[in-house]
């Protein structure tokens, strides 16, 4: 897809080599994926030659149609600063000037001996995407969700195709019949967003989706016997590296 090389899928496509110094995994929370993904996208303006940054990354914009909402990132193209020719062959890669990111990261499993809340991730996820759709009226909308483990452990897939539609590589259409959701789900929607559900129980998403996952192939590199294993920072023991799952869903409004 011509986006992948853009400027928020390009930094994407960097998180798994970020995540490589992340000193202590179980200490890592939603604010530090957001601030990881804003560092990943300064740097790829950085890379692009633009100097004097700060003006175009915002960490908590609030959304135009609800400013008591907030974004986790929002990112502007300094369009004002690139020739025409780089602008054109942008907006036929489909970058848009203005670009709003939620982001989601599922990592309790090492901080909690209690039953995961399957279905409240799940709402939250779908309050994200809700957010996405009715509150920017144009511009880029992306979820980037990071799971420390295979989702399928964080997330209720069961008689939900559109779950596994939504974590498949490509782009595509899913619908969500959101009055076939237990009050579990639908609870942890906001109350603000609840009405767009109540005038369009079924709702239709153009996505497109990007994905790293975790690739077990022949002729791995392995660690030997005598090598040292990174230090848990807290118990000075050896640390299991977790397995991240990162996923980049982009809502499209395609024009007609």
């Amino acid at each position: 897809m011509g986006s992948a090389s853009m400027l928020i899928e390009a930094a994407f496509y960097k998180l798994s080599d970020y995540f490589q110094s992340v000193e202590s995994p179980g200490e890592l929370y939603e604010s530090q994926l957001s601030f990881i993904f804003a560092v990943a996208i300064f740097q790829e303006l950085q890379a692009r030659g633009f100097p004097h940054l700060l003006p175009y990354i915002q960490v908590n914009k609030p959304y135009p149609r609800e400013p008591s909402y907030k974004a986790d990132i929002y990112v502007k193209i300094p369009s004002e600063k690139l020739p025409s020719e780089i602008l054109h062959r942008w907006a036929n890669s489909g970058v848009c000037g203005e670009n709003w990111i939620e982001v989601k990261f599922f990592g309790g499993a090492e901080r909690s001996s209690t039953t995961i809340p399957e279905t409240r991730n799940l709402g939250e996820i779908l309050d994200d995407l809700l957010r996405l759709k009715f509150l920017i009226e144009e511009g880029g909308r992306y979820l980037l969700m990071v799971f420390n483990r295979d989702p399928r452990y964080y997330l209720p897939f069961k008689g939900r195709s559109y779950l596994e539609k939504l974590l498949t590589p490509g782009r595509d259409s899913i619908e969500i019949d959101f009055s076939r959701e237990p009050k579990t789900v639908i609870d942890a929607i906001s109350t603000k967003l609840r009405s767009y559900i109540a005038q369009n129980a079924r709702m239709e998403f153009h996505i497109q989706k990007h994905t790293i996952e975790p690739l077990l192939v022949k002729g791995l590199l392995m660690i030997s016997p005598e090598s040292s294993l990174r230090k848990d920072f807290k118990t000075g023991l050896p640390a299991i590296e977790p397995s991240y799952f990162f996923y980049l869903i982009r809502i499209l409004d395609l024009m007609e």
